[in-house]
């Protein structure tokens, strides 16, 4: 009897609420050719992508699908016979619960944690796609599978996230189309994985007459691969020699907070965090990880060392909105990062012939968490002007990208900057144009991020088409 009246009530509550759906997409094209030699950079592009929301009183499925497109490299067919140039990607795919006290959702997400626009330190939850790494919002962010709770009380918002799994940052690996090359790919199995995967974070945000507050804790593992120890192999008569290095992901937790001040002429916002890291794995589980076949007769573990690095750095930015004089909408950045302490368990003499391995754990040193231009710049300012045109038919932006950075006593002073045009050909269609110069400095070596990206500058055009 309880069944069926249970049964009865979820019939009833089905029928009288209100239920709709609503599709949203676009379409998008895409071309891109450097300008040093006019050839086609060969990057991929999300051509099309379809938003499905579904609301059926205080239920909600949310979902979004897009495909990715990757032009064929080898288009004569002679290395593979498979004609597929498109991948699909679920991004986002998750149930709403709307409660009295707020919402509980479940699935995979995009989050968004922060109180700045874009290059956040604090906004973690998500691992980030460098495909899209220049691109703003979103766009750059791969979902994550979790369970979130928002909880509203006045104009106090708390927000926790847990996800069951580790999420990394999507890498171009040994693609030399990509602007920024890692400085090591390594194998899978030179790769130790997190063994309790489990992340989590919670978040205070606090609306106020003058200000909005947020202190935000985040647990997890870092979302980009780091050294973590070495395995010396050798055979058996000590003749020959190899070191093969371990790759882990350290386990980091920050604590962030962020303020929002808007007033009658600008709106300031800042956040700062701070992060604390360290690897766990000892030597048992970095020789783990041996021995290998790859190196022939030298497949004998001799002795496995383990870095146990353990750092705190900070990052921290500062951004200003404004109107400018004629109409000009001003976005400012202002970014950096620095190592506040770091220790490692440094590799011992090992006398064994033709063996190098005298090197410095922290000249390799990076933040595997927080806003996704440390890859590109330890110190940069960032600004952007938009100016709209013809009734805001057509938008001109100008992005200036500057590196603030110091390298052994040298000024980085790499520079990106872009001019994009955007015309509306209808209330649905854009047609936009833009040109990106990148300049790096002689002064650096190959491997100042800027002088890898000079090959980047380019030309390109999109048709979008929304529905």
């Amino acid at each position: 009897m309880k069944i069926k009246t249970i049964l009865y009530i979820l019939c009833s509550y089905t029928l009288i609420a209100q239920s709709y759906t609503q599709y949203s997409g676009y379409v998008h094209y895409y071309d891109i050719h450097r300008l040093s030699d006019r050839s086609i950079i060969n990057l991929p592009w999300r051509i099309f992508s379809l938003n499905v929301d579904h609301q059926n009183g205080d239920f909600a499925v949310n979902s979004t699908l897009a495909m990715e497109y990757h032009m064929r490299k080898d288009i004569s067919f002679f290395d593979s016979s498979n004609p597929q140039e498109f991948t699909w990607d679920l991004r986002e795919f998750y149930a709403s619960w709307f409660t009295s006290f707020g919402e509980i959702k479940i699935g995979k997400q995009i989050h968004s944690w922060s109180s700045v626009d874009d290059n956040s330190p604090i906004d973690n939850i998500n691992a980030y796609d460098y495909y899209y790494i220049f691109n703003l919002g979103s766009d750059r962010k791969l979902g994550s599978m979790g369970l979130t709770l928002d909880y509203y009380l006045n104009n106090t918002k708390i927000g926790f996230y847990y996800s069951p799994l580790h999420h990394t940052n999507r890498l171009p690996i040994n693609d030399p189309e990509f602007p920024i090359q890692l400085p090591v790919t390594p194998r899978a199995s030179q790769i130790i994985s997190p063994k309790n995967p489990d992340e989590y974070g919670i978040t205070l945000q606090q609306k106020m007459n003058v200000a909005d507050l947020s202190f935000t804790y985040f647990s997890g593992y870092d979302r980009l691969f780091s050294l973590s120890g070495s395995n010396v192999f050798t055979n058996q008569f000590q003749t020959v020699s190899v070191l093969d290095t371990v790759f882990s992901f350290r386990k980091t937790t920050m604590l962030g907070a962020g303020i929002v001040i808007p007033t009658k002429w600008i709106i300031l916002r800042a956040e700062y965090a701070q992060f604390s890291t360290f690897d766990n794995n000892d030597s048992t589980a970095i020789s783990n990880k041996g021995p290998s076949r790859r190196f022939g007769s030298a497949n004998e573990v001799f002795f496995s060392h383990a870095f146990e690095t353990k750092a705190k750095y900070y990052q921290a930015i500062l951004q200003l909105e404004t109107e400018l004089p004629g109409g000009i909408e001003f976005i400012g950045q202002y970014l950096k990062y620095d190592t506040l302490s770091f220790d490692a368990e440094y590799l011992p003499d090992v006398e064994l012939p033709l063996l190098e391995a005298d090197f410095d754990p922290y000249s390799i040193f990076f933040p595997g968490m927080g806003t996704p231009l440390s890859i590109i710049a330890q110190e940069a300012v960032l600004m952007i002007f938009n100016k709209s045109f013809m009734n805001e038919q057509l938008l001109i932006e100008t992005l200036f990208l500057l590196d603030q950075s110091s390298y052994n006593d040298t000024k980085g002073n790499g520079r990106l900057i872009e001019v994009k045009g955007t015309y509306d050909l209808s209330t649905s269609l854009k047609l936009t144009a833009a040109l990106t110069h990148i300049t790096g400095n002689s002064k650096l070596d190959d491997y100042y991020s800027f002088n890898e990206m000079e090959d980047f500058s380019h030309i390109r055009f999109e048709l979008k088409y929304f529905f």
